[in-house]
């Protein structure tokens, strides 16, 4: 017999509806919960991440050596050893430089300010910066003992740059070029020579200095009164870039020439076998006169300048250095200077001469040295020694080397 089969039953309808209801409200949590959970990691992964470091305000952009004459030393910031200084060598924030006897340094920051930081003396490098937005550039110095000279960047270049020494503080502007000065004593000299700056000393005094000005600070940061700097004098000769040739150097004389400058009471006159003047051969302050004499110089090339200094004792900035270099040749390589005598004549034991001959020539009589003027005239009263004689010699030795001589008769006078 075949089992009788039952009927299928037949689904309900409102289970499957439950199911469906189930299903979706799964989903759903499931979402709210990845949801949830994602928010709850970025929080957390959020908190725990550190935040990106703010754009610099500044960026340190460092100096170099343009040039080392001498024995130049570095101190390293935050160590304790002095190190050769090198061109190579990049100075930076708190870097100290030293220069000894006879040595010379010349710095130049990344916006092209220069310091030419003199013999003895002791710097420290306080900032070389940049903004790398603005591009606004800082340079700052400290002069600790010695002397520097100063050339700010060009005008085109946004920034500052300020001096400091233990008893002043001077922000010089674009294209401003000076010198400043801090003595044994403590005191600081500051010399506007070009452009403009303002100086705050320790005892709260501010100065603005101009070009031509100058100003003196005590140890103990009074200023004294501005000056006004005498200008710069003009080289005339031997010109720049002059070869003079000697048949014998070491006998001839050369002669250095100079406009005077208004108000000048007397002139410094340096010469050196270098452009640095670090070991000057001669360095004659004080010198009453726009001409001098270099007697017996060998053959070499030779640099030299001239500053005019007014009655108060201050020094001006110095003319732009000239060279000349002195070879010798044989005496048939030039032509003799002229040579006229349009007076000789005696009185007593005094014989006037007067006459010319050329400009920058030397003239001796009797081997007594007669001063020649600029123009190549003289005019002087010899005493002459021994008396009885009737003729004397006059000798013309050109820049050249070149020799004229010639003897004249004496005419006596009453």
């Amino acid at each position: 017999m075949e089992r009788e089969q039952k009927p299928a039953q037949p689904v309900r309808q409102d289970r499957i509806e439950w199911f469906t209801v189930r299903y979706r409200s799964l989903m759903i949590g499931g979402a709210v919960l990845a949801i949830v959970a994602a928010l709850a990691a970025w929080a957390f992964f959020e908190k725990r991440a550190p935040e990106p470091p703010p754009p610099p305000a500044r960026v340190e952009t460092g100096a170099r050596f343009l040039s080392i004459e001498g024995s130049v030393h570095i101190k390293r910031a935050g160590t304790l050893e002095w190190v050769d200084a090198t061109t190579a060598a990049v100075l930076r924030s708190n870097d100290l430089v030293r220069t000894s006897t006879g040595s010379t340094a010349e710095i130049r920051f990344a916006d092209d300010t220069r310091f030419s930081v003199r013999p003895d003396s002791l710097i420290t490098i306080e900032e070389s910066s940049q903004n790398p937005v603005s591009h606004q550039q800082r340079v700052a110095l400290s002069i600790q003992s010695g002397e520097a000279n100063f050339q700010t960047a060009a005008r085109t270049v946004p920034g500052e740059t300020t001096i400091s020494t233990p008893t002043v503080r001077t922000t010089a502007d674009r294209e401003t070029a000076g010198n400043i000065q801090v003595a044994e004593s403590g005191d600081t000299g500051i010399r506007i020579f070009q452009g403009s700056g303002r100086a705050e000393t320790t005892a709260g005094q501010q100065i603005q200095l101009d070009a031509n000005e100058g100003v003196q600070v005590a140890a103990d940061g009074s200023a004294g009164e501005k000056t006004t700097l005498p200008g710069v004098p003009e080289l005339v000769a031997p010109p720049d870039a002059t070869e003079v040739a000697y048949p014998d150097p070491t006998r001839a004389i050369t002669l250095l020439s100079w406009n005077g400058v208004n108000g000048a009471k007397s002139y410094r006159v340096t010469v050196d076998y270098s452009r640095s003047f670090a070991r000057p051969l001669i360095d004659r302050q004080g010198y009453d006169g726009t001409q001098m004499q270099l007697p017996g110089l060998d053959t070499s090339t030779y640099y030299w300048k001239v500053a005019a200094i007014n009655e108060d004792g201050v020094e001006g900035s110095f003319s732009t250095p000239a060279r000349f270099s002195l070879l010798k040749a044989p005496p048939s390589a030039a032509s003799p200077p002229p040579l006229v005598v349009d007076a000789l004549e005696l009185k007593g034991n005094i014989l006037h001469v007067r006459g010319r001959t050329a400009p920058g020539a030397t003239l001796t009589l009797n081997d007594v040295r007669i001063e020649v003027q600029s123009d190549g005239s003289f005019n002087e009263f010899v005493m002459l020694e021994g008396g009885g004689a009737a003729s004397v010699v006059l000798r013309a030795t050109a820049v050249t080397g070149a020799v004229a001589e010639a003897r004249r008769p004496i005419v006596v006078t009453d």
